[in-house]
């Protein structure tokens, strides 16, 4: 019946009830036969109503050599995010409403509370753990991987899914680590919030931080994207989401404590009994929409939350079964209205002045300039001995020699001394560092505007597909051509939403399962919607993964191939061009306003970074002119000549000999 990674599915002769598992690993090692042992003493009635909990042990008939389990049959069932994934529940569950996804998230939570009271701990919490059927009753699978307590032996759950698993046991190596049904409580609240919110994950938006926010990571900090506490989370939803707001309150404080805690304690998730009594509440608080009665949403709200936002350009969520939405004459009037009052979007500038490197202050007189040292008398002294000495060398030979041996023992104390060494090197300290990060300053200058520079043309080829989507748009009327191709893509679009990138995610290379689920968060769920202008500004997708997707797409577009009689002929165009042309201004009217969001979100990612990397350089240029200031404060508090004399021991001493040999050469010059 299937192959997993740890054994087959077999169907059993003669018992059209059960199934059999067979493991691929065999013979069993001795823990894993003590804890199928051990599950199968646990059976229940109770248990196996909600799972596919081990019956029995089957064995080699041969050497008795424990094989697999025998367990109840799951027919009729499908993986649950089958359910609320938007692709698949039209493919399986067509006739399926909002109301039916809170019951099963409702069923759910039932199904979590039935093993809690057993004392088993599912411990690897995921969407595949799960089966749904028509009739939303949810059963669990793969039971041989949970945690169990037996006869005071406890048998761990040596696995996790990253996105399901509880901040306090993200980036820990879960073979060895018990569970506990407060862990279990968190992955419970992901598939609930996965069932409520259409295949949203809780942890996956748009993250108002420097650099990408993975998955995991925002789990670990707590980052709640669809928190009312957005200052805390930095992190904004999706666009095209259900809202907390659209929830009953109650509902939405048991997401807050399941995803932030109540003041940063996390043992206080919500229960599985809690749940259920908040589920089945909502699910007699509804009602249906009186535009579109697809349209199931909580009754308090004033509009239709599904409406709001299929009419921002979002996707249409729930469709009948003939995968047609209602579209009214007037809906798509008001779509119309809001693409033609669109406003530029602009991309931040960057200003030449704000990225300009400081230069150095000037000396300044000070008010209370500090008491002269001897240091400070020997600058105007050696001065005066150079001066003796050339005038020496007009008139006085032993002058002249008495001037040469006092240059010489001044220049050599300033050289020597303590106090002059460490005034050349506070000086040279200053200007090394100075140079060294001015340079630094110059590179980081240069960074930003490249960086900017790429973005801004990131977001330049954005806009112009925009506009001339926007130009298709308008400028597509009731030609019959347009309309017939319309419906051949719509017969491709059909073709291509049978391929899910979660379902073939191996074959792209590159894409990481965080990324799949980020890009589901965003409406992005098979080849069919991947066009350039969706994947725009989706978190932690770069430029070579949409290049990836876009070719895998390419490759899946191939086997297309348009069958005519699945089509509109001419004669229905004639009698349904309308409808038609309707159809496809209203698909061309939402791609449009979902990309006009995500190239508003653009500018704002490039005027966040923009400001962010400027600010980043002002503090830095104000640590350079700060230490630029105390250099001139250091330099403006020295005696004129000292400050000039002193800079380098090879100055110092060119001068004190130069002085004098210059005279002496002009002494003997003259006596010849």
């Amino acid at each position: 019946m299937g192959r997993g990674g740890e054994g087959t599915v077999y169907e059993v002769d003669g018992e059209p009830t059960l199934v059999a598992k067979v493991y691929h690993k065999r013979p069993l090692p001795a823990d894993q036969v003590a804890k199928l042992q051990a599950m199968v003493s646990c059976w229940s009635s109770g248990l196996e109503s909600i799972s596919a909990w081990p019956r029995s042990m089957l064995f080699d008939p041969i050497g008795r050599k424990p094989w697999g389990i025998l367990m109840n049959k799951m027919s009729g069932a499908r993986p649950l995010h089958e359910l609320y994934g938007t692709t698949n529940r039209r493919r399986h569950f067509p006739e399926v409403g909002w109301h039916h996804l809170v019951l099963a998230a409702r069923n759910t939570a039932a199904a979590f509370q039935t093993l809690h009271s057993a004392g088993v701990v599912v411990g690897d919490v995921n969407q595949g753990n799960l089966l749904v059927d028509k009739q939303m009753c949810v059963r669990m699978i793969d039971c041989d991987s949970f945690q169990i307590t037996n006869n005071g032996r406890t048998f761990f759950c040596p696995v996790g899914t990253p996105h399901f698993t509880p901040p306090e046991l993200q980036s820990k190596k879960l073979r060895d680590v018990p569970r506990s049904v407060n862990n279990d409580r968190f992955g419970l609240a992901v598939l609930i919030f996965h069932l409520l919110f259409v295949g949203r994950h809780p942890f996956a938006g748009r993250f108002r931080g420097p650099n990408d926010l993975p998955i995991e990571k925002a789990i670990a900090e707590l980052r709640f994207a669809f928190s009312k506490d957005k200052a805390a989370t930095l992190v904004d939803p999706p666009p095209a989401s259900l809202l907390l707001e659209d929830l009953p309150p109650s509902v939405a404080e048991l997401f807050e404590l399941a995803f932030r805690g109540r003041d940063g304690d996390l043992d206080s998730r919500p229960t599985p009994v809690e749940w259920v009594a908040q589920l089945e509440l909502l699910m007699k608080q509804r009602r249906a929409c009186t535009f579109d009665p697809m349209h199931v949403y909580y009754a308090q709200l004033a509009e239709c939350p599904w409406c709001r936002i299929e009419d921002a350009g979002g996707p249409s969520f729930f469709v009948p079964a003939g995968g047609l939405t209602t579209i009214s004459a007037d809906r798509l009037t008001a779509l119309e209205e809001q693409i033609w009052d669109f406003e530029e979007v602009r991309f931040a500038d960057l200003a030449s002045h704000s990225i300009a490197l400081p230069a150095l202050p000037r000396l300044k007189r000070l008010t209370s300039p500090p008491k002269w040292t001897w240091l400070d008398y020997v600058g105007p002294l050696l001065v005066v001995t150079w001066g003796l000495c050339l005038a020496a060398a007009f008139f006085n030979g032993p002058l002249l020699a008495a001037a040469s041996v006092l240059s010489l023992v001044l220049a050599g104390v300033v050289i020597a001394s303590k106090q002059g060494r460490a005034r050349r090197k506070t000086v040279n300290e200053y200007t090394a560092w100075l140079a060294r990060n001015r340079i630094a300053l110059h590179q980081r200058a240069q960074m930003i505007e490249h960086l900017h520079r790429q973005r801004e043309a990131a977001f330049q080829r954005y806009s112009a597909d925009l506009n001339q989507e926007i130009e298709n748009f308008r400028a597509e009327g009731d030609k019959l051509q347009d309309v017939l191709a319309q419906h051949r893509e719509a017969q491709k679009a059909d073709f291509l939403r049978g391929f899910l990138i979660r379902d073939n995610a191996r074959g792209i290379p590159g894409l990481t399962s965080s990324q799949v689920t980020i890009m589901e968060s965003y409406g992005v769920e098979s080849a069919n919607d991947l066009e350039r202008i969706r994947l725009y500004g989706i978190p932690s997708i770069d430029p070579e993964t949409v290049m990836e997707l876009l070719q895998w797409r390419t490759q899946v577009e191939r086997g297309f191939q348009f069958n005519p009689e699945h089509g509109v002929t001419m004669a229905e165009l004639r009698l349904a061009k309308d409808v038609a042309v309707r159809r496809f201004k209203m698909a061309q009217a939402r791609k449009i306003l979902t990309a006009r969001k995500q190239l508003e979100a653009l500018a704002d990612a490039g005027r966040y970074e923009l400001s962010r990397a400027i600010a980043h350089f002002d503090q830095l240029t104000a640590t350079w002119t700060e230490q630029a200031k105390q250099l001139r404060d250091f330099q403006s508090g020295r005696q004129f000549f000292e400050r000039w004399i002193n800079r380098s021991p090879w100055l110092i001493a060119g001068l004190a000999v130069g002085f004098p040999t210059a005279a002496s050469l002009l002494y003997v010059l003259r006596g010849l």
